[in-house]
């Protein structure tokens, strides 16, 4: 393994400090991996239809004849950072709705959309102590960044709300794409609880429909339409519900990893070692992971810290990019994991930015590592 040199790549670091929802009434929270990545506020990644393409076949239609008349061409798909006006990516929820028949259609890919993140998501929440840690861990790891629907974090006395905002007017009457953010959003929050964390409210911005059966069996809550905003309540009390991890041997075996890493280090695996990967490990896709932070979490000042990494003969800097390099390798080996996810996972603000580090440790591009 090449021994990562000096370069850092474009991180996360400082673009955008950290809310920490014991200390604040909104946040920024994460955007839907359903809808893809926007370069502005009116275009959607073509690649984010694949779900849906899936989804509609599924249902015994042809997804290429409904992109057609959505003024979209399905072949862009498969275009990397090919994108699509919002407009025509209503108008093509609209087309599948009409022609499937099936009205419920935004809950069954929201449902779809949970499980296709759901690796990324699992992987955030087993270096997450709580609900609280993941989800602010989550802003700066969604695979995609979407602009065109955001999810904000309101707290009020009692309650912790989460609130869709969306960039373009939503369809006025049933919007699948807010059926689907609302249930794939419910459904991670619940995921990956010690405890069930379930809704005690769910609002919707549209009117209600003919039919809500559908509705209060994904959500089993207390369903309020015409509302200002579409959006999940919470009681307060679930930030502090611990995070569960399960299938340690894939999620959480740190010390699995610690032995890789370690490989080409002349380190042992002492107390020291192991707490100072660990902590490393799990401020990573924050984006904000700094000597300053880490120290904190160890219990020791910062000048400690560069003493005993002096001592090892590293510095702070060096082995924050050997952990990166080390977890970049094991993560291109899970193939449930995209490139971009990892881009999140190792706190990059970009799939680019991470690209050009990882060339940098290895000399080859991530994609061609993982081909080979």
């Amino acid at each position: 393994m090449k021994r990562p040199g000096s370069h850092l790549g474009k991180d996360a670091t400082g673009a955008r400090k950290r809310a920490n929802l014991r200390k604040t009434d909104s946040i920024f929270l994460f955007r839907n991996n359903y809808l893809g990545g926007l370069r502005n506020l009116s275009e959607v990644y073509a690649r984010s239809l694949a779900l849906l393409a899936k989804l509609t076949e599924a249902l015994d239609v042809s997804f290429d004849d409904i992109a057609r008349s959505a003024g979209i061409d399905p072949k862009l798909i498969k275009t990397i950072d090919a994108t699509i006006p919002a407009e025509n990516y209503f108008r093509l929820l609209d087309e599948i709705v009409s022609r499937t028949g099936n009205p419920d259609f935004g809950l069954l890919s929201g449902r779809i959309s949970y499980i296709e993140g759901f690796h990324l998501y699992m992987y955030l929440a087993s270096i997450s102590r709580s609900l609280r840690e993941w989800l602010n861990v989550i802003p700066t790891s969604s695979s995609f960044l979407g602009t065109l629907v955001t999810v904000q974090v309101r707290r009020t006395a009692d309650h912790l709300i989460l609130e869709m905002h969306f960039s373009s007017p939503p369809n006025p009457v049933r919007c699948a794409v807010t059926d689907s953010l609302l249930l794939s959003t419910a459904l991670l929050m619940d995921g990956f609880g010690v405890l069930p964390v379930r809704p005690v409210r769910v609002d919707f911005s549209y009117p209600q429909p003919k039919s809500i059966k559908a509705l209060t069996d994904a959500f089993r809550a207390p369903l309020f339409f015409n509302q200002r905003v579409s959006a999940l309540h919470y009681e307060t009390r679930v930030l502090d519900i611990p995070q569960v991890h399960v299938s340690t041997d894939v999620y959480d075996n740190v010390k699995s990893e610690l032995d890789f890493f370690l490989h080409d280090h002349s380190w042992d695996a002492g107390p020291f070692t192991v707490s100072l990967y660990a902590e490393v490990r799990r401020q990573l896709p924050s984006g904000d992971c700094s000597i300053n932070s880490v120290a904190k979490q160890l219990a020791i000042s910062s000048r400690t810290l560069q003493r005993r990494l002096k001592e090892r003969g590293t510095t702070f800097q060096q082995f924050l990019q050997d952990v990166k390099s080390s977890l970049a390798v094991m993560y291109l080996e899970d193939d449930s994991l995209t490139i971009i996810d990892i881009s999140r996972l190792l706190g990059y603000s970009d799939q680019n930015s991470f690209s050009a580090a990882f060339k940098s440790w290895h000399g080859k591009a991530p994609s061609e590592f993982r081909r080979n």
